[in-house]
């Protein structure tokens, strides 16, 4: 028969083992890093149009009427890689490891201008008539909410840019 002193101690070593478990993330939700922030897929985030110094980009949050912005269309798989090649992903030698992980679609705005940083694509607004800016200069000419390559006209200069999820497609035109 176990005396009482016995199983007080049973008690308190079978907690201390209970409340060390708990602590060594054994938990249901992940844990984000000190600092980090975590996207998921639908939120709206906003990319700056240049290098902040440390050679990595990084995403934050944003509205999504922010022009220009992106949504968080997919998350990358386990080798790096979006569902589909026509999401615009940053890839690590560019971006932070949280922002690597993002397939984006871009929330850009019919009639705006944008130009396309290359060789990484990230797109800041633009003056249309301003023919010295540094990347590619286009125009959205229209903006639909359904994944269609053939919805644009196909004229020379004319691109759809069709994405999965949400779907979406941009007609541009490209200035320069």
């Amino acid at each position: 028969m176990t005396s009482p002193r016995h199983a007080r101690w049973a008690l308190v070593a079978l907690m201390a083992l209970v409340a060390t478990l708990s602590g060594c993330g054994l938990r249901a939700e992940p844990m984000a890093r000190e600092g980090a922030t975590i996207f998921t897929v639908g939120d709206c985030v906003a990319i700056p149009d240049h290098d902040p110094g440390n050679g990595a980009l990084k995403a934050t949050k944003a509205g999504c009427n922010a022009d220009p912005s992106y949504t968080v269309g997919a998350l990358t798989d386990k080798s790096g890689a979006c569902p589909s090649n026509e999401y615009q992903h940053l890839p690590t030698q560019f971006a932070d490891p949280e922002t690597s992980r993002l397939c984006l679609v871009p929330n850009l705005v019919a009639d705006h201008c944008y130009v396309l940083d290359m060789p990484i694509g990230v797109v800041q607004l633009a003056d249309c008539t301003d023919k010295r800016q540094a990347g590619l200069l286009v125009q959205v000419t229209q903006r639909l909410d359904v994944r269609d390559q053939q919805a644009c006209p196909s004229d020379v200069g004319e691109f759809a840019w069709p994405y999965p999820s949400p779907p979406r497609t941009y007609c541009t035109l490209t200035i320069y």
